[in-house]
Parts: structure tokens; sequence; C-alpha cells
């Protein structure tokens, strides 16, 4: 296995363990995302350091060439771009978040959400596939 299909893999089961729950209950969900990871500036920022190292390997890591490999390295400036954000300003992120958070929470159908979350359990079970059989 080259770096490449690892990282596919990694990228494919933090999307079904992050969203899954979605599915099952997506508002108990919403809320333990908002008290475990934006509750307080020290656990965003917390939160950040993990998004920032998952955004020095997808930009420091040798994909090699393709299209597979350069969408992930363009992933990795998006995702190294919001842990700036994160850790530089986590007031206005965590705001940010918060709002989005509550919205998806109050004035969103659940069902919607539901298949938000089933959509990403696909994607992700997309992206292991991708990493064990195509890469």
């Amino acid at each position: 296995m080259d770096s490449l299909s690892i990282m596919c893999i990694v990228l494919g089961t933090l999307t079904i363990v992050s969203r899954g729950p979605l599915i099952f209950a997506p508002s108990a969900t919403l809320r333990s995302y908002d008290r475990l990871i934006i509750s307080t500036n020290a656990r965003f920022r917390a939160f950040g350091v993990v998004i920032a190292t998952l955004a020095m390997a997808l930009l420091f890591l040798s994909f090699g060439e393709g299209s597979l490999a350069g969408f992930l390295h363009a992933v990795g400036w998006v995702v190294a771009a919001m842990a700036l954000l994160m850790l530089v300003v986590p007031n206005v992120s965590r705001r940010f978040l918060s709002a989005m958070f509550d919205y998806l929470e109050n004035s969103v159908d659940d069902a919607i959400v539901r298949i938000l979350g089933l959509l990403a359990v696909v994607v992700g079970a997309v992206l292991i596939y991708v990493g064990v059989y195509v890469v």
C-alpha cells in the first residue's frame, strides 16, 4: 500500500465514524459535537491541532501524480486554512460553527440531517473502496 491508498482509507474511516451517528440520532449528535468540540476555546484549539495534523499529512505526503492526488492536495490546503482559523481566531470560528449547528438542529428537519449523514457515510465507503481496490 502506498501513501495515497492509506490516506484514502483513513479519510474514509474518519468520515464514517464522525458522520455516521447523524443517521441514528441527529440532534443528539449535533449537541455532542457542540459540547465536546466547540464549547470552550481550549477544546476548539485542541481540535484545531488535530485538524492541522491532518492538513500536514495531506500537504506533505507524496501522493504521486493523478487527479486523486491533486484533489487530496487541494483538500489539504482547505483543511490547513480551516485549522489556521481555528487556532488564530477561535471565537469567530466557534460562533460560526455554533450558529450553523443551531440552524441544523432547530430549523432543518431530522430527515434531511439523516440523509446528509447517510451521504457522508457513502462518501466514506467510496473513499475506502478507492483506497483498497482502485489505488
